[in-house]
Parts: C-alpha cells; structure tokens; sequence
C-alpha cells in the first residue's frame, strides 16, 4: 500500500461510492437535522454525538499528521465523546458538516505530502504505525457510518 492508495481509500469511504453503499458525506447531508440529536430505544449515541466523535478523531489525525507528537485523545473521555452535543438547526448541521470536510480535506492534503516509507513509521508518541492510524482513520469512518445509518432508520421508523 502506498500514499496514493491511502488516499484513494480515505476519500471513496468519504465521499465517493464505496462499494457496500451511500458514502459518509452523503449519508450526512440526507439525514435531516431532526433527527441529529434523537437516540433510538436503548441506545447510548445520537447521530451528533457520532459526527462529532468521528471529527474529534479526524482532528487527531491532522495533528498527527502535522507531527504534533504531544496531541492524544484519550479513549472513554469527553475528548473522545464529547458531553451534551447538540445539534439545532440546519446552519448548525451545515457547519458541522463543513468542518468534517475540512478535515478531511486536510488529512488528504497533508498524506500527498508524504513519502511512501512515512507509512510504515511509528505515529509520534505511539507504539503503532502511519499506516495503522491512516487505515484507522477508514475504517472508523465505516463504523460509524453503519451506526448513523441504523440510528436513522430506527429513528425515522419511530416518526411513522
């Protein structure tokens, strides 16, 4: 695997046509606020919660990326899951969505900079690889791309 292919990846699963489905951004952009900040019966995350968990991360990535070997987000904290997220109103929802573009505008930007052997180099301050965080960065977006998915289809069918 090489930047190219990182890239590649990270912006079919983005905003592209991956291959089990709608992409993530257009998943967003369908989803209309009303249903943003609504948990379905028993669940522990609203569709906001998850947006912001996913930019948080995508943050996490750039500062990675900017070789900030300080920057860490600790797992289970408000930093990763942030308290009370709301969102409001379609501006609000725009906005959001604008600033998960941007980073992942940004991650892509800063990848095309890379040399192919910066892949298989330790992140500053972990114990995993480039490549590790890149193709983490990927599969954190399907993940939570199913859950905003299956939230609002529960959702949805509680509005029917």
């Amino acid at each position: 695997m090489d930047i190219e292919d990182c890239i590649s990846r990270l912006e079919e699963v983005f905003d592209g046509q991956p291959w089990f489905g709608p992409s993530f951004l257009s998943s967003l952009k369908k989803i209309p606020v009303d249903f943003w900040n609504e948990k379905p019966k028993g669940g522990v995350h609203s569709i906001a919660e998850l947006v912001i968990h996913t930019i948080d991360w995508k943050k996490f990535v750039v500062e990675k990326l900017q070789d900030n070997e300080t920057y860490s987000i600790e797992m289970n904290s408000d930093k990763d899951w942030r308290p009370d997220i709301s969102i409001a109103s379609q501006e609000q929802k725009d906005e959001i969505i604008d600033q998960i573009v941007v980073l992942q505008d940004t991650i892509c930007q800063l990848l095309e900079g890379k040399r192919d052997s910066w892949l298989y180099e330790f992140v500053l301050g972990k114990d995993y690889t480039n490549l590790y965080m890149v193709n983490g960065t990927v599969d954190h977006d399907i993940y939570h791309l199913g859950q905003i998915n299956l939230i609002y289809s529960q959702v949805k069918n509680n509005h029917q």
